[in-house]
């Protein structure tokens, strides 16, 4: 971005105060972002800081009480979001050959818990969507599983991920 003339800031929005000053933003996207850190709390701060009245925030994040996790659970297998591992990806129902290396989920939210952080930190939820896991489609199981999956996003928590939009108030 650098490079294309775009102004660009690099921070650690786990413990980094936010380069802006307050009420600067309309809106902030924050996707698939919440689960890594460690101190989500201060990235919300931040971000009710630099949202203008009224702003937006758009927030994504796995959903840890879906449908796929429960059923994970019910078998014996680790929620997808979840590693057990910093090494390895073990443990789960589906274990990716390709990535040898763990998901760094640190925090992992239920729809419920996601909507109370966010009202502690004054946003009003306006809007809740389901979002899929974006299977493959290939073969007959495969083409059911996703279009279940497709379903599920009917029901923000039960699908795979949440999406939520919320309002500095």
């Amino acid at each position: 971005a650098r490079s294309k003339g775009i102004k660009t800031f690099k921070l650690d929005v786990d413990i980094d105060d936010f380069p802006f000053q307050d009420d600067f933003f309309d809106a902030v996207f924050a996707g698939e972002l919440i689960e890594h850190l460690y101190d989500p709390d201060h990235f919300l701060d931040e971000v009710y800081r630099v949202l203008k009245r009224k702003g937006i925030l758009v927030l994504t994040t796995p959903n840890l009480a879906s449908l796929h996790n429960r059923i994970a659970l019910l078998l014996g297998y680790q929620p997808f979001p979840m590693g057990v591992s910093l090494r390895y990806n073990i443990g789960r129902l589906i274990e990716p050959v390709k990535e040898p290396q763990s998901l760094d989920h640190i925090r992992v939210f239920t729809l419920k818990a996601l909507r109370k952080l966010l009202e502690l930190h004054n946003f009003r939820i306006l809007e809740v969507m389901g979002c899929a896991a974006q299977l493959p489609q290939k073969g007959v199981l495969l083409r059911v599983l996703a279009f279940i999956d497709r379903l599920l996003t009917l029901s923000p928590s039960l699908s795979y991920r949440v999406i939520v939009v919320a309002e500095k108030t």
